[in-house]
């Protein structure tokens, strides 16, 4: 499988972040107090054991409180885009020290704005320390590299050829070394081949000729990345197995290395049909992308992440050679590479949820030690979306197959956003795009569905199919949820099997009808993401005039303070049906409702401390953004963002009698964001319930009441799964033709454990 330049070029940035600081840490390392001890953190991170290098010099660091080793951890945070923490001790050691010393920090703040895209603080950053700098020759050039990464595309050529020549200038061969190797690795990114290849050669002879290995392979690597983009790809491949040899026969650290020599390696091979030895390639990379993957920055670089761009393209290079190996093979070998392939996709999943949550902690703690397998009268559907197909591995109590529709992912994406986009917005059904994808989902496996009376789907979506409301997919007779529960899971890892409480549940109900102070809480791109402004009326929304649960206010017309504008905020954050809501729910299940003035966060604490609940219904404003940290919901006097519900269901109440559903009945997500859906598995693990409920798009206040009615009653009194529950439930709004249209029903999912 091959991967456009873009996509490679992301790699090399996040290695040219490594090499600049690594730089940094070598010219600065003579002036520090205590150099022996400091070069073992600084090992410990240019060989990309970036968590070790941290807790080492805070350890460190209680021994010896110098300038040094702080500025050492605050590079080290820096590294890991831990921004916040770092800062502070970056400035301290910049407040601290003079001269050269200071112009090693000014560049590292530097970094730090260049890092939160704020370009003009970098420069003047940079511009210090080129003063600063002095006589050393060698530090000013790392002031004049940042310098030219943050120039206009056209201007760097010609800013590196300069570079380049004052490199020659610098005595020490380690500092000259790296120095090239920076600026070849720049110069590539612009395609100035010739000095790109002529920087990046020179640091791989320097390096041999001092034996620093780390720095040969580190330019081996270079010139194989600056090869393989020319389409020499025999040379590329030449010289990523000779820096693959020479980092495995060393003493040191190279995973970080290994990793993009091995996925390097795998590309190329399966480019000239090797597949077998491009498979293991891929293989081994992806042993040495576990082994740190928890030293990967989570964001890294202009918002893209670690994920999009370091994980998934290997991720899926092995699938791809997994399923062409799985077309050839037979019997319990096809079997058996179905499901690693599989396996390797739930690596994706798990990271997905990392990514989004902007920590691994809680995913980690999320996962299952062992996988269940298929529970009788369920079926698993996992597609996944490949650069020229889509391919979707269905299993069921017959085993395991999978089925390969030719359809490359920019179609897909268009075809999914845009039958979406017209549910979303209520126009008129449209039954041959749900045909069309039922088609390439669903019909390949209906005779295993029917053989095996199954009855409950679990979908496992990638990508775009996130946005999906796969309960809407048509076989021309009839929608899917009329024939079958459909469950969503972000990965079969993280997903509880287990059977649901088999006593009477016990619910807090909570709603916000009237808002209170939390108005008061509502910062300008908070309110940006739930009051958007409508520009357009669907035809569904001028004919029946539904109440939604969603604000068109545009925050242009609101006061910038005052009574007034808290008071027009309190109107447009009203949820009328709320009230109704919280009242029937209290008629059918047991337990605790707050609504309104009752519905603040200690209030909320100290309820789910008693360990009493077995349900969580939030009937709340509520948005899901493309990361955590753009996620929230109402209380009455505060929001609660993603690390406040965690630490909301953190009572000890809550780890004896843990919550088996949370459901949010009047929360969204981001419109055409494929991230945005993760939000509500997301919500899931930080509450460390087993599933949760949760919108597509902004409800009907109609037929969120009535849905939620119908779906209660169902596990409540008629002691139904909660999949079941749901379906009967939508089922019954398609049965009203006041409320029979997908925009009613549809948005509403259940996501995780669904008996």
């Amino acid at each position: 499988m091959r991967f456009s330049k873009e996509r490679q070029m992301s790699i090399l940035r996040w290695a040219v972040v490594r090499f600049l600081l690594a730089m940094l840490l070598a010219l600065g390392a003579q002036a520090a107090p205590d150099s022996q001890a400091l070069a073992r953190g600084v090992a410990l991170r240019n060989g990309g054991n970036l968590q070790q290098a941290i807790d080492y010099f805070r350890a460190l660091g209680t021994a010896d409180e110098s300038v040094a080793v702080s500025g050492e951890l605050g590079a080290s945070l820096l590294q890991a885009r831990r921004y916040d923490e770092a800062e502070p001790l970056l400035r301290q050691a910049y407040d601290k020290t003079n001269g050269s010393e200071r112009a090693r920090y000014a560049i590292e703040l530097g970094n730090l704005a260049a890092a939160r895209h704020r370009p003009a603080e970098a420069l003047r950053f940079y511009a210090e320390a080129r003063t600063l700098a002095g006589g050393e020759v060698a530090l000013a050039l790392v002031a004049r590299i940042n310098e030219a990464r943050l120039a206009d595309r056209s201007e760097r050529p010609a800013l590196l050829a300069a570079i380049s020549r004052d490199i020659a200038g610098v005595n020490a061969a380690q500092a000259r070394a790296r120095l090239r190797l920076t600026a070849g690795t720049l110069a590539s990114e612009v395609s100035s081949v010739q000095t790109a290849y002529e920087n990046l050669d020179e640091a791989r002879i320097l390096a041999a000729e001092i034996g620093d290995v780390r720095l040969e392979v580190e330019a081996l690597d270079a010139l194989a990345q600056l090869y393989e983009a020319q389409g020499r790809n025999d040379e590329a491949l030449r010289l990523s197995r000779r820096a693959i040899t020479r980092a495995q026969a060393a003493d040191g650290v190279f995973t970080d290395l290994l990793l993009r020599l091995e996925w390097r390696q795998g590309r190329l091979l399966a480019a000239k049909g090797a597949q077998d030895e491009a498979r293991a390639a891929y293989l081994r990379a992806i042993e040495q992308v576990e082994s740190i993957r928890q030293d990967i920055p989570i964001e890294y670089e202009s918002g893209r992440s670690s994920f999009r761009d370091t994980l998934e393209p290997i991720y899926l290079g092995l699938i791809d050679l997994l399923l062409k190996k799985a077309d050839t093979a037979g019997g319990s070998e096809r079997v058996a590479l179905l499901r690693r392939a599989r396996d390797t996709a739930e690596l994706i999943k798990q990271s997905e949820l990392q990514d989004y949550l902007g920590e691994r902690c809680s995913v980690d703690a999320a996962q299952n030690s062992t996988q269940a397998g298929v529970a009788p009268g369920t079926a698993i559907f996992y597609p996944i979306i490949l650069k020229d197909r889509i391919e979707v591995i269905f299993e069921s109590g017959a085993g395991i197959r999978r089925h390969t529709t030719a359809l490359d992912a920019p179609t897909l994406r268009n075809l999914v956003s845009s039958y979406t986009q017209k549910l979303r917005d209520g126009e008129a059904d449209d039954r041959d795009s749900a045909a069309k994808l039922y088609d390439i989902l669903v019909r390949p496996f209906e005779r295993e569905i029917v053989t095996q009376q199954v009855h409950t789907l679990l979908v496992v979506p990638d990508g775009v199919l996130r946005l999906l409301p796969w309960s809407t997919l048509h076989d021309g007779q009839q929608f899917l949820v009329q024939k079958y529960a459909v469950v969503i899971n972000s990965g079969l890892s993280m997903t509880s099997q287990t059977a649901g409480h088999s006593e009477a549940f016990s619910a807090l109900v909570a709603g916000m009808a009237e808002p209170g102070p939390v108005v008061d809480q509502l910062s300008g791109s908070s309110l940006a993401q739930v009051m958007a402004p409508s520009t357009t009326r669907s035809a569904l929304e001028l004919a029946r005039q539904p109440v939604l649960r969603k604000l068109t206010l545009s925050t242009r017309a609101l006061p910038t303070s005052g009574a007034e504008r808290t008071a027009l905020l309190k109107e447009q954050l009203a949820l009328p049906g709320v009230k109704l809501e919280v009242e029937s729910l209290a008629k059918i299940l047991p337990g605790t409702s707050l609504l309104d003035a009752t519905f603040t966060t200690t209030r909320l604490s100290d309820e789910f401390e008693k360990g009493e609940y077995h349900i969580a219904h939030l009937a709340t404003h509520g948005f899901f953004g493309s990361t955590a940290d753009e996620s929230f919901i109402m209380a009455y006097d505060n929001l609660v963002t993603m690390d406040g519900l965690q630490k909301l269901l953190q009572a000890e109440g809550v780890r004896k009698t843990p919550i088996e559903l949370l459901t949010l009945s009047a929360c969204e997500t981001a419109e055409g964001d494929d991230r945005s859906p993760l939000g509500i598995a997301g919500a899931a693990i930080k509450a460390k319930a087993k599933s949760v409920i949760g919108s597509l798009w902004p409800v009907s206040d109609k037929a969120a009441q009535q849905v939620m009615e119908r779906f209660y009653s169902g596990i409540a009194r008629d002691g139904l799964s909660k999949a079941e529950a749901l379906r009967r439930a939508q089922v019954m709004l398609i049965a009203n033709p006041d409320l029979s249209h997908p925009f009613y029903w549809a948005p509403f999912i259940l996501v995780g454990n669904w008996r």
